[in-house]
């Protein structure tokens, strides 16, 4: 068997994300609704934060 070399992709210089991310990158956008980071209380970052690892 020969071996594949893997690819070091730059997550950071990508155009665009998997379905996955942009869809929990949309989700938290609308969470936060255009609002300055420090609009929002420790509590409710808590909140979002959370939400992205739970299961539905």
């Amino acid at each position: 068997m020969r071996q594949t070399s893997k690819n070091n992709i730059n997550l950071n210089k990508l155009n665009k994300g998997c379905s996955p991310c942009m869809s929990e990158a949309k989700k938290m956008e609308k969470k936060i609704s255009n609002r300055k980071v420090s609009e929002i209380k420790i509590e409710e970052v808590k909140a979002i934060v959370s939400s992205m690892f739970r299961k539905n």
